[in-house]
């Protein structure tokens, strides 16, 4: 039989050895959120694209609000959520010959952006029981980070990504999760994600094994791994 003899300092080093490892689990468990209807209300969001955009047009073209809103949304569904235009304000701004800025356009809204209820509350949560906590977003920089100031939660996420500006990708492939992965450093199996679209939050990151959940805020869906606010969260790796 081989037997195993320690001195007192290699002893040592192996708790030193185990505890790392221990630290290291408890560091890699990461909680990934959507920001848009997830973390913040879409009030900004549509605020933007569905009455400043809209209004600006009408004033150039001389139309009523609701002729401008209509040619601007049968406009927006030409190019399709999963197409990178049309999360940017700027393509969208050159489009409809509108001389107002992107920046001017977000400003002008920001009165109106709000958290949910229960936010500051789980993001505290978790941040206690040891968890990562980023933002994975198809909204494009500009408009998550001026949310984040806003609403003075920016300090609870390590990272902050969107995926339209830091990789010129939406989410409806797994690329985007890949590469989040690989830069926090931790595989797909201890990362979980939650957002509010069933495509991009909840079907796409699991085929690349990330644990998701789909947050269905308006409560006509139930079922396992749904959820209809981030109070109902109950995570564990």
């Amino acid at each position: 039989m081989l037997q195993l003899s320690l001195g007192k300092s290699e002893i040592g080093l192996v708790f030193l050895d185990t505890n790392l490892q221990e630290e290291q689990m408890t560091y890699t468990k990461t909680l990934s959120f959507d920001m848009d209807g997830t973390i913040t209300d879409l009030s900004f969001a549509e605020s933007v694209w569905l009455e400043g955009i809209p209004r600006l047009y009408a004033l150039k073209k001389g139309l009523t609000f609701k002729e401008a809103r209509k040619h601007v949304k049968d406009e927006y569904d030409k190019v399709g959520r999963e197409q990178l235009e049309w999360y940017d304000l700027t393509y969208w701004c050159k489009k409809f010959g509108l001389e107002f800025s992107p920046k001017e356009l977000l400003i002008s809204f920001e009165n109106r952006i709000k958290v949910f209820p229960e936010v500051k509350d789980v993001l505290e949560e978790y941040r206690n029981k040891g968890y990562r906590l980023i933002i994975v977003s198809n909204a494009r920089r500009e408009f998550v980070n001026l949310q984040l100031e806003r609403t003075e939660i920016e300090h609870y996420f390590e990272r902050v990504f969107s995926s339209t500006s830091d990789f010129n990708l939406t989410k409806k492939t797994v690329k985007v999760y890949q590469q989040v992965s690989k830069i926090i450093n931790v595989s797909p199996s201890e990362m979980i994600h939650v957002g509010d679209d069933l495509l991009f939050d909840f079907i796409i990151p699991r085929k690349l094994g990330i644990k998701s959940f789909y947050l269905d805020r308006t409560g006509e869906k139930s079922g396992e791994s749904i959820i209809h606010n981030l109070k109902e969260l109950i995570v564990t790796l």
